[in-house]
């Protein structure tokens, strides 16, 4: 996977309404880009094999 640019990665902080300047942006471009480097080395056997599935608890009012 190639590396995310800081252009790439202050798109995906807006989209979620972040805005990351530096010198913060250099510190967050090195940390995910790292993380997804690791990520790739992961290959455990089926792995993609199996669909995934998105974890909802019930609502309790009571945790608010």
């Amino acid at each position: 996977m190639s590396q995310l640019s800081n252009d790439d990665i202050q798109a995906m902080g807006r989209a979620v309404n972040l805005d990351i300047q530096e010198p913060d942006l250099s510190q967050v471009a090195y940390s995910l880009n790292a993380m997804l480097e690791a990520m790739d080395e992961v290959d455990l056997p089926g792995l993609n094999n199996v669909e995934p599935i998105p974890i909802i608890l019930p609502y309790d009012p009571a945790s608010r």
